[in-house]
């Protein structure tokens, strides 16, 4: 929003400082000056002038030859403006002018004559366009040639770029700007004129105003005025509304939009001799019903769409935009002028969908002062009759169906100290507000403020009204100070944090995230090889499909993934490793279903650390070491092994990890080859499915185990054992037997063949010994080592080799 200084300096008392310290002062407060602009710039080499002879162009007689005295000398002006005579004073642009329409002024030869500069009119300004106005401008009688005409022109200004944030509608207008500097500099705030002249029968007398939705308008106001004069504005107005981003059009247009960008209140006013029965009525639109805009379109209405209308017709597109059936033309006398209340809603969903944004739809989005409006009202009518004459009738046609409830919000001195870290007292808390515009009651160590109805939209908490404070008493002012105190320990995380983690962890091991349907084809359930009784095989399926291959809820990640890498082998990406975290749908009965979180992995291909490695093939180890990682992750625990007999993996090449409860379970395996072969997929595919808590317990902080002082001894065992004996089984064995003193127990080899029998097979494992206090004795360990051979011997009916 663009402020001129000088319309700020009209209500509060500013000049004393620069725009730019100004703007710095407001920013602080919160309310944003995002720069300044020089309203005069363009103006340098324009001056005042007396035109000292007039005579006609002997090439053209629609020219006009002017001797034109601008102080230090006369210069010759070719000109083709109507009007010009001999001692009237111009607006002259000297050679080397650039002026605000961003034109410039050159010495020129216009058909043998000298043109030595310009004769500036209001296009030249920039407060027309090309072809509306045609003469120039004149200056009073007793302005000196060769003085300054910024101050003549209203153009010695500074433009403030204000940027208010979307719940400060009240700074969406000057007087809202100067509420804000009269609070941070302490001065007073002055109201603008309001006085009409009223004649006549009450104005409820000229127009009947009936709302049949008053939850999308919860106040309609209007007043009548009679025996204007449309006409273009005055110079001061047009430089304002032109500075302010709006177009000069007629006074009483200007004038609407002058007191829209001077108090923020979106106006309009109809043609009174157009409106049919002279009716005002605030309906939805009908479905279909067509109005014509004041920018020309034909827009096409739905029953979403707040209008206005008279007895017959729309004449204007509530909070947005009026009609073309009821403008203000050359020829209108009277009018009706409307000041309303629209609900921010509404307006927010008509403006998106009819694509029209204008400045009123801007601020009625965001919420209007549903009592100020008779304020923009009255002070529209009096510069009404100011520009184009005019009286009003008594008083205004005001219907307000839901009057406003003002909210009273409490403020204690305690919560400002928590919030602000600083203690104000209950007068300083008070005198703030108050010069904001609330009323205030004061009471020991606390106050009761009323929110004014202009902040209504954003002030509606006691903390809003600390922001209030803390803002105008300065954020700069309050001291900085180091953090102390304990950090309080979070007692879970949630399944946001979970999933976050998990992405981490799995990106860092070289994965990369997809993001596959919830629906999926009853065939991919099928082709994986699940038995009837599975109850995967019983998905939960859609009543409106998209299609039969998008037709029934997931009850298992893997197929997404599987289809993933199908389309990454048609495409000859032989190579991937990816991962999805998502919910799987699951029947708890014929009428409920049940959610779990789900992970799922799937490498396949040939892993590539960089440009010349040539790499290696992915293998069941890869897939393992990630679900062993994230099972650490999750569980602060190393998993129990297991076997795992799923279907869709190869029977040879699949485990389960689980823990001790059996409450989680992770499997890991290569996908089946005729499961591989139905679906088209090469290679081997190794999978990693696994479900995952809501939540977890915390890490209560980070412990550190100090780098050991005493060396270890390692020993190896090798032992000989059925082939149906899994690793899982010995390691627990091994496990529950070691002592503390058994630091690490790692397989380090496995042999098959001769001279071992067919159905036996050879496992090395290496344990390490070390105590925390002491170096251990060649005899301490072997002791140790024999009861751990002993035990597997004993356990397990294992045989140890080299004895």
């Amino acid at each position: 929003m663009l402020v001129s200084f000088n319309w700020l300096n009209e209500f509060v008392k500013c000049d004393d400082l620069s725009p730019e310290e100004l703007g710095e002062l407001i920013t602080m407060a919160g309310v944003e000056v995002e720069g300044v602009e020089d309203l005069s710039e363009g103006l340098k080499d324009v001056v005042a002038g007396t035109i000292t002879e007039v005579a006609q162009h002997p090439q053209n007689r629609h020219w006009a030859i002017c001797k034109v005295s601008v102080g230090s000398e006369i210069l010759t002006i070719v000109s083709g403006a109507p009007y010009l005579e001999t001692g009237k004073r111009v607006v002259v642009a000297l050679p080397g002018a650039r002026l605000p329409n961003g034109s410039t002024v050159d010495r020129v030869e216009l058909k043998g004559v000298e043109s030595q500069g310009n004769l500036v009119s209001e296009i030249e300004l920039g407060l027309a366009e090309e072809g509306e106005v045609e003469t120039v401008l004149f200056l009073e009688d007793e302005v000196e040639p060769g003085s300054s005409v910024t101050s003549l022109l209203h153009m010695d200004d500074k433009i403030l770029e204000v940027s208010p944030t979307p719940n400060r509608p009240d700074c969406l207008g000057v007087l809202g700007v100067a509420r804000e500097v009269a609070t941070v500099l302490k001065r007073p705030l002055t109201i603008p004129d309001l006085h009409c002249e009223e004649t006549g029968t009450p104005a409820s007398d000229y127009v009947e105003v009936k709302i049949v939705e008053p939850h999308l308008c919860p106040r309609y106001a209007a007043r009548y005025v009679e025996g204007i004069a449309v006409a273009p504005s005055p110079l001061w107005m047009k430089v304002r509304v032109k500075a302010a981003g709006m177009r000069p059009i007629n006074n009483i247009v200007d004038v609407t939009n002058y007191v829209l960008m001077e108090l923020g209140h979106p106006l309009h006013a109809f043609d009174y001799d157009d409106l049919d029965e002279h009716k005002i009525i605030v309906r939805r639109a009908k479905r279909g019903e067509i109005i014509v805009t004041l920018d020309g379109v034909d827009r096409e209405l739905d029953r979403d769409t707040l209008l206005i209308a008279d007895a017959s017709r729309g004449v204007a597109i509530a909070g947005i935009m009026g009609g073309a059936n009821s403008e203000v033309r050359r020829r209108s006398q009277r009018i009706l002028i409307e000041s309303a209340f629209f609900n921010p809603i509404s307006i927010r969903r008509t403006s998106k969908r009819l694509g029209l944004q204008t400045e009123a739809s801007f601020r009625f989005e965001r919420g209007m002062d549903i009592e100020g409006l008779i304020l923009a009202l009255d002070r529209t009518t009096h510069l009404i009759q100011k520009v184009a004459g005019g009286v009003a009738a008594k008083g205004r046609a005001d219907v307000y169906p839901l009057p406003y409830q003002a909210k009273r919000l409490p403020l204690k001195e305690e919560t400002v100290k928590r919030v602000m870290g600083i203690s104000l007292s209950t007068s300083e808390m008070g005198e703030t507000l108050s010069r904001l515009g609330f009323k205030v009651e004061e009471e020991d160590g606390s106050i009761t403020a009323e929110v004014p109805p202009f902040r209504a939209h954003d002030v509606t908490r006691e903390i809003d009204l600390v922001e209030e404070v803390a803002r105008i008493h300065g954020f700069y002012k309050i001291p900085s100070e180091t953090l102390r105190g304990a950090l309080p320990e979070k007692p879970i995380h949630t399944s946001k944090e979970i999933q976050e983690g998990l992405r981490a962890l799995l990106m860092a091991c070289g994965l990369s995230e997809v993001i596959t349907y919830s629906f999926i084809s009853p065939r991919w359930l099928e082709q994986m090889g699940l038995s009837d009784d599975d109850p995967r095989r019983d998905p939960v399926e859609l009543l409106n499909p998209l299609t039969e291959e998008l037709s029934v809820m997931r009850t298992t990640i893997i197929p997404g993934l599987l289809q993933v890498a199908a389309r990454n082998q048609r495409a000859k990406n032989l190579n991937g490793a990816i991962f999805e975290i998502g919910r799987i749908f699951r029947k708890r009965s014929s009428v409920t279903l049940e959610e779990h979180l789900s992970l799922a992995c799937l490498m396949m291909g040939r892993h590539r650390s960089n440009w010349s490695d040539k790499g290696r093939e992915y293998d069941l180890y890869d897939i393992k070491g990630v679900a062993e990682h994230l099972w650490q992750w999750l569980f602060k625990s190393d998993p129990d092994i297991a076997e795992c007999g799923e279907a869709f993996l190869h029977p040879g090449r699949a485990l389960a990890l689980q823990n001790n409860d059996k409450s989680y379970q992770a499997i890991v395996g290569e996908l089946h080859p005729k499961v591989a072969d139905a679906l088209g997929l090469k290679g081997r595919i190794y999978l990693l499915e696994m479900q995952l808590p809501e939540t977890r317990p915390a890490t209560k902080g980070f412990s550190f185990t100090p780098p050991p002082r005493f060396p270890a001894t390692v020993r190896d065992l090798s032992i000989v054992v059925k082939r149906g004996i899994s690793h899982a089984r010995l390691i627990s064995v091994l496990r529950n037997t070691a002592s503390d003193l058994v630091e690490e127990i790692r397989l380090i080899d496995r042999y098959q063949g001769p001279p071992l029998a067919e159905e036996e097979v050879s496992l090395t494992y290496s344990f390490r010994y070390r105590a925390p206090d002491r170096t251990l004795t060649d005899e301490e360990v072997e002791s140790l080592h024999n009861a751990l051979a002993e035990r597997v011997v004993s356990e397990i009916g294992a045989k140890i080799r080299g004895k």
